[in-house]
């Protein structure tokens, strides 16, 4: 890479130590660099965002800063009693009888009644597809 297509890497800080010296040797010898580098240095500067005053932040935070409330320490005991009572109601709903479950012989008859419909509904179709065409 010839020395003046490392301008913008020099201005970004992204050559290592022997590059860097090497680019600002070439840089006391090439006015061109210089001057793109002069440049490159502008734009940022006149990109970067103003800081604040220490004014507006400090009435920042105080507006948007909350207080502790009472409750704050109460939050992980008022969790976990939450949490506790969930997972009791889960145990007893599990220790109730399934109604709804199905025999084994139940969900076989149920898909054989089902697919044999659905068997003769696509050979119904396939039938007046093949006369069609």
């Amino acid at each position: 890479m010839k020395d003046c297509e490392k301008v913008m890497l020099y201005a970004s800080d992204e050559l290592d130590g022997t590059e860097k010296a090497a680019f600002e040797k070439h840089l006391q010898a090439c006015a061109s660099c210089r001057a793109e580098l002069a440049l490159l240095r502008r734009t940022e500067e006149a990109l970067a965002a103003p800081a604040a005053p220490a004014s507006v932040v400090d009435e920042l935070f105080a507006k948007t800063t909350r207080r502790k409330s009472f409750f704050a320490g109460w939050k992980p005991a008022l969790a976990g009693t939450a949490l506790l009572g969930l997972g009791l109601v889960m145990v007893l709903a599990g220790l109730q009888p399934d109604k709804t479950a199905f025999d084994a012989s139940e969900v076989i008859a149920y898909m054989s009644e089902n697919l044999d419909e659905e068997y003769l509904n696509f050979s119904n179709d396939l039938a007046l597809f093949e006369q069609e065409f």
